[in-house]
Parts: structure tokens; C-alpha cells; sequence
């Protein structure tokens, strides 16, 4: 039987305060991505310390390492691809030797780039072996890892499982719009929905206009199981004119948001020090815990893909015939979701069919749920969904062995 840890909470009371802008606050000492973010900290060892203690002198509890876009792919662009776990190993060191118990430490994702097919020429595992091998090499030098501003369904679920395997919390927060989008189209509750349930201990925003953060966490709450993250740019933009932000402005920026929810609060782009003190004197001024009167929803039966929320009633749900998986099943596919069914029912026996349903699951309009009788292909195929997805409950696996898959995947068995 499979057996993998539930969500872990941060060891830290609520609310938390998490740090500001790390590469907008090393363009004073000369930043400008010409070089990736860790080779600058490694320049400038310096420069990174003095940024992040005067995140710790405005109240920062946790700080990440600077080593967003570390990863391979991205390197790749500097010709650095070779020595991602060098710089990524180097970059922490320096957070974690100077502030390792002064503040938690977060290992920093962000986006790979990458795209799966049929949007582009990367397989999901492909997207996950990237993200391990930063892992793995960030896991000594942290508490917990921070993945960020991934606009991409296919690319969190890629870290967050890639994290998991260090058994330690996982945040993740999204760049979204006014309509909680992504600039690709992923929806911030979509990904709610099944992030939560794939073991993310905290979820919310970040890189975001604090003139909507407060709504969108104000639309996600009602669905939330773990706790909000509401962490907005200290930055606007007016007719291509750049304005800062006001300390006080931001702080109240967050404080609607915390009275729609977030438990956890910051600042991204832009954001300094004195950006975190006034956040952190109006948490201290203020108790968050008597403002929330949100109504929570029941999300057992929430299915979710990268833009599409499906909520079933148990006692109307009706499951189509399996699909048997092809080569090109699009057509079967569309066949299928366009009569009077709920819930499309994929047959998947074998590592080919899940492969096959991989490459063809766009197609599909309605939730999906895997009739399985081989365990590795069930695993395979729960992995390529990109989604939170349904196991039929009558397929021929031990119900232990079921649970322990419905669990590490975010599925629920039904």
C-alpha cells in the first residue's frame, strides 16, 4: 500500500507574515537579469543580506532563497543549465547560514516554461524531473519550499509533487488578473481546488494588483480547506509611468484581504522593509480571527481542470460507458461529453492508455473519472491529468492501495 503524508502546516500561529520583493529589492545594488537571480547573490552575497534583514527587521518570519527561475530550463537560457544544483545549493547557503533560526526559510520555484502536449513538446515527467533536480538540491537549506507566479495547471502540479517527495510544507501562490487568470487562462480557484487536495498547505496570490487581491481571496474562501495567501506587488503602473506604492496603502491593501480570509500576508514585487512593518503593525493592531463570517462550501465532490469547475450532486450523478484509450480518441471524447452524462469515464489498463488519455484529455468538457485494474497505469494516468480527478470506485484494486493513490494524486474515489 502507498502511504503519503497529509498537508503540512507551517509551525508558525496564524497570521504569518512572509517577505517582500527579493529581485526587485536587489535592483538598488545593480539586479538587472542580465545574470539569473543566484549568480547575482552569489556576486553579491552582500547585497542579498542586507535585502533580507530588512525583510527581518520588518517582521518577516519566513525568507526565501533567491533562487527563482533556478531551475534547468531556465538556466538553459544563460548556457548555466549544467549547474543548477551548484547555484542552487550556493544561493540558499547564504539565507539559510545568516537567518536559519531567525525565520523559517523557503526554497523558491517558479515557472519551468515548458509547455505539455498538445500545447507544446514537453511531457509532464519531462516537467517534473526539472523541478526534482532543483528540489533536491534546495531541500537541505529549507524549512519549506514557495513555489510562485506559475501560470501554468501542469507546471504546479509538476513542483507541488516534486516537493512531496521532501515531506515538508508546501505555499504556492498564482499571478493572476481581475478575473483571477493567469495570463495563459488557468483560473486561481480551479487551481484551489486541486492543489488543496494534492497536500499544498497554504494557497493565494502574489505578483497581483493589491486593488483585487481582497476580491479574489474574498471568491476563493468559500472553497478554501487551507489557508490564504494574500502577498500583492508594492507597484503599479500608470500611463507607463512606474508608482510605488505607500507602506500604509499596501497594509491596507492586505488588510481587507485578511478580513475576506488570507491568514498569510507580504508583499512581492517592489515591496520593502518598510512595506513589511506597516503590514506587520496593522496585524498586530487587528484580530483577524472574529472578521471572517465566510460560509464554506462542501468541495468533496469539487472536480476542477486548469479552467473548468464541476460540482456533482451524489444522488443525480450519472457515469458514462469507458472510453476505451487510443492514439487519437478525440472524437470518442467529444462523443461522449456531449450526451447527458456528468462524468467521463476513461478505461485505463494499461501505461499506453494512460499516455494516450494524456494526450487527448483537452478534449475533454466533463469531470473524468480512471476505471483501472492495474495499479501503475491508474498511478500514471492520475499523474498526466491535469486536474482532480474521479477513480471509479469499481475498479479492481485493493481499496487500500486506492486510498493511498486517491491521496497522493488529490483524487477522489467514488
Amino acid at each position: 500500500m502507498d502511504s503519503y503524508p497529509a498537508p503540512m502546516d507551517i509551525p508558525l500561529p496564524k497570521p504569518i507574515l512572509l517577505d517582500g520583493g527579493i529581485g526587485t529589492g536587489l535592483t538598488k545594488y545593480g539586479y538587472d537579469e542580465s545574470v539569473p537571480l543566484p549568480v547575482f547573490a552569489l556576486q553579491h552575497p552582500d547585497a542579498l543580506i542586507e535585502l533580507q534583514s530588512e525583510f527581518l527587521s520588518g517582521g518577516a518570519q519566513i525568507l526565501r532563497t533567491a533562487t527563482h527561475g533556478a531551475n534547468s530550463e531556465n538556466l538553459k537560457k544563460y548556457g548555466l543549465d549544467s549547474k543548477t544544483e551548484e547555484l542552487n545549493i550556493a544561493a540558499a547557503k547564504i539565507t539559510y547560514d545568516n537567518f536559519h533560526g531567525k525565520a523559517l526559510i523557503a526554497g523558491c520555484l517558479s515557472t519551468t516554461g515548458l509547455y505539455i502536449e498538445p500545447y507544446g513538446d514537453s511531457t509532464f515527467t519531462e516537467i517534473m524531473s526539472v523541478y526534482s533536480n532543483q528540489v533536491k538540491a534546495l531541500s537541505p537549506y529549507c524549512d519549506l519550499f514557495s513555489i510562485e507566479s506559475v501560470p501554468t495547471l501542469w507546471n504546479m502540479r509538476a513542483a507541488v509533487l516534486a516537493c512531496k517527495k521532501e515531506n515538508k510544507p508546501i505555499i504556492l501562490t498564482m499571478q493572476v488578473d481581475e478575473d483571477g487568470d493567469t495570463d495563459i487562462g488557468t483560473n486561481a480557484l480551479c487551481a484551489l481546488l486541486v492543489l488543496q487536495e494534492m497536500g499544498v498547505g497554504a494557497f493565494g496570490l502574489s505578483c497581483t494588483s493589491p486593488k483585487i487581491v481582497a476580491d479574489i481571496i474574498k471568491t476563493l474562501a468559500p472553497y478554501a480547506k487551507i489557508p490564504l495567501i494574500a502577498k500583492p506587488d508594492a507597484v503599479e503602473y500608470q500611463n507607463d509611468e512606474k508608482r510605488i506604492i505607500p507602506p500604509f496603502e499596501l497594509a491596507l491593501s492586505v488588510k481587507e484581504a485578511m478580513q475576506n480570509g488570507a491568514e498569510l500576508a507580504g508583499g512581492c514585487r517592489f515591496a520593502s522593509g518598510e512595506h513589511l512593518r506597516a503590514i506587520s503593525d496593522m496585524l498586530s493592531d487587528n484580530d483577524f480571527s472574529v472578521c471572517s463570517d465566510t460560509k464554506k462550501q462542501d468541495t468533496s465532490l469539487a472536480f476542477a481542470t486548469e479552467n473548468q469547475m464541476f460540482f456533482l450532486d451524489p444522488q443525480t450523478t450519472e457515469f458514462s460507458p469507458a472510453v476505451r484509450c487510443e492514439p487519437d480518441m478525440s472524437d470518442a471524447i467529444t462523443e461522449m461529453c456531449s450526451q447527458s452524462y456528468d462524468v467521463l469515464t476513461i478505461s485505463i489498463n494499461s501505461p499506453d492508455d494512460a499516455i494516450d488519455f494524456g494526450r487527448n484529455m483537452h478534449m475533454a468538457t466533463l469531470p473524468t473519472a480512471f476505471l483501472s485494474d492495474n495499479v501503475i497505469s491508474l498511478k500514471m494516468a492520475l499523474m498526466l491529468y491535469q486536474g482532480r480527478a474521479i477513480i471509479d470506485s469499481n475498479s479492481s484494486i485493493e481499496p487500500q492501495t486506492l486510498e493511498g493513490i486517491a491521496k497522493k494524486y488529490g483524487a477522489v474515489i467514488y
